[in-house]
């Protein structure tokens, strides 16, 4: 007799993912090398066999669903049971996240986007660090020498970018997910202007608390731009009051710098939160010139929302758009095994020491994540969120896991379990 306060047990998920794959029962049998039987048990009542080894039936069951086309949401969790609910409890239920999904202004991502998007901050657990032989994490850590960072054609062509804003006054912008590698590009730049000798005055307005309107926080204004200019070349100087005044002084200020050699570059993160007219008055600031040389580069950092401010289409903000060169963070994506094999090397460490090729390309799977479909659409669109930070906090969690589990390597099936 069941003891009084133990619940009966629920149905796993992977009852709804094999019927929505299409997984019939004596498929799934043929693959773990269990009866049709067993698997009616397991997918009705979580009821496993006494014989045999489970994790070996449920590797079998991932290996399954995977090759039937399942996403990363589906995979998730794939054995946990589900809670029951009546019939009207799930309507509700169901009614309640189609109502706060659409006064949601992100509603058209899936949650398990957001789940891999806001990736937690992970830490190698000491049984991990035994298991692989590491004295450090080689994903945890900025990056703190040229020759710990990774870079590929795209990283290479916004670090050039980059060093054009610098160097030679252009105005540009740098778009990328939280993670991509904007603060890893702007300490790169900030290192090669040292390295190379390169007479560049950054100036880096405080954005702290900044906000694209006075609602939410505070707004950068040109005017704290102008004064963040102001003090940067004289800590000492008294900007003045008036926007006449203070455009000249300015001005005289630039031109007495760059005749003594110097190159001015101002730098903005966190742009995605500048307002439209601040856009606007960073165009203006960016035609200053002594002669035909331009007194002040721009660089702007932040996340792809900045990319929807200047859209080509947006009447407002033409004379920017047509002045300003947007460039994008790609996803590492391909080169995701280069990536790993850098980091790795921190800790004198080969990928094929960790893991197998198919673990990689199920990591990228797995950061791999597919949006709701919207109307019209046949299918919905996969979004890539193979990102360095991502890439850093799901290897960590994956070695843990294979610490647990007991594994002498990573292999695909403790990607996808994860």
């Amino acid at each position: 007799m069941r003891a009084p306060h133990q619940l009966p047990p629920f149905p796993i998920k992977l009852a709804a993912v094999a019927s929505e794959l299409r997984l019939g029962v004596r498929v799934l049998a043929r693959a773990a090398g269990v009866s049709k039987t067993s698997v009616a048990s397991i997918l009705r009542h979580n009821a496993w066999p006494k014989r045999g080894d489970r994790k070996a039936i449920e590797a079998a069951f991932l290996e399954a669903c995977y090759t039937a086309g399942a996403t990363p949401a589906q995979l998730r969790d794939l054995f946990r049971p589900q809670a029951r609910f009546d019939a009207s409890a799930k309507g509700k239920a169901a009614k309640a996240r189609a109502k706060a999904a659409s006064h949601s202004p992100t509603h058209h991502h899936s949650e398990q986007e957001n789940d891999d998007m806001l990736l937690p901050k992970q830490s190698l657990s000491q049984d991990a660090r035994k298991a692989f032989g590491l004295f450090i994490n080689p994903f945890d850590g900025e990056v703190e020498a040229a020759d710990q960072m990774f870079q590929n054609p795209d990283f290479r062509y916004c670090r050039e970018a980059c060093w054009q804003a610098a160097a030679h006054g252009r105005f540009v912008a740098i778009v990328g997910e939280s993670g991509a590698g904007k603060t890893t590009l702007l300490g790169d730049l900030e290192d090669r202007i040292e390295q190379e000798h390169k007479q560049v005055v950054l100036i880096r307005p405080s954005v702290l608390g900044m906000e694209d309107n006075d609602k939410a926080g505070k707004t950068l204004k040109a005017t704290g731009i102008m004064d963040a200019i102001i003090f940067t070349l004289d800590p000492t100087a008294r900007p003045r009051l008036t926007m006449e005044a203070k455009t000249r002084q300015l001005q005289a200020m630039l031109e007495a710098s760059a005749k003594a050699g110097n190159a001015h570059l101002l730098v903005i993160e966190e742009a995605h939160c500048l307002p439209v007219n601040t856009l606007k008055h960073l165009k203006r600031l960016h035609e200053l010139r002594m002669g035909r040389r331009p007194l002040l580069g721009i660089l702007l950092m932040g996340q792809p929302e900045i990319r929807k401010k200047l859209n080509p289409n947006r009447q407002d903000l033409r004379e920017v758009v047509q002045r300003c060169e947007v460039v994008e963070l790609l996803p590492l994506d391909s080169d995701l095994k280069g990536y790993i094999t850098t980091r790795l090397a921190r800790a004198n460490k080969r990928p094929e020491e960790l893991m197998d090729d198919q673990a990689i390309d199920a990591v990228r799977h797995r950061l791999t994540v597919q949006t709701q479909s919207r109307p019209g659409d046949r299918q919905a669109p996969l979004v890539s969120q193979v990102y360095p930070l991502a890439v850093n906090n799901f290897m960590t969690r994956v070695l843990n896991s294979a610490a647990e589990l007991g594994v002498p390597r990573v292999t695909r099936d403790v990607v996808l379990a994860v």
